[in-house]
């Protein structure tokens, strides 16, 4: 199981609630199930498919006096690349948990396979990580067509 690294904030505030963070959530899943906890920096804004940034949809309302305003849909995103695979097949708006979830899991298993974070997952991308993971990629790839 793949636990971001986010989430484990103590007694921050979040829209007038209280968010109980710490490591509770990772040490009761541990009992019945191996945890690695993962990077998720720019995991839900990000696309899995093209590693573009993700926008917010913005569509027109139309208010009770008529008026019409522009309203963000804050529960989704959407990909703008036109060459985009999503964007392609007609499937460029995602929901936001549902993107976040596969990113992160996404990252969990680079970084379980391959030793190092997805350069578009990374706060602190450099040149030399970026050539890490490319030829960890290739490595791994290369030991598994050759067995």
């Amino acid at each position: 199981m793949f636990v971001g690294d986010r989430g484990l904030g103590i007694g921050s505030r979040l829209k007038g609630h209280l968010r109980y963070g710490g490591n509770w959530k990772p040490v009761k899943n541990s009992l019945y199930t191996s945890v690695l906890v993962t990077n998720e920096h720019n995991s839900s804004q990000t696309c899995l498919f093209c590693y573009k940034k993700l926008t917010h949809p913005v569509g027109a309302m139309t208010n009770k006096k008529g008026e019409k305003r522009r309203k963000t849909t804050l529960g989704s995103f959407v990909c703008l690349n036109p060459l985009c695979l999503s964007v392609l097949s007609g499937e460029a708006t995602k929901r936001r948990d549902t993107m976040s979830a596969m990113a992160i899991g996404l990252s969990g298993l680079a970084n379980f396979f391959f030793g190092v974070t997805f350069p578009e997952f990374d706060p602190s991308i450099s040149q030399l990580k970026t050539e890490m993971f490319n030829k960890n990629a290739t490595d791994f790839l290369n030991k598994k067509r050759g067995s």
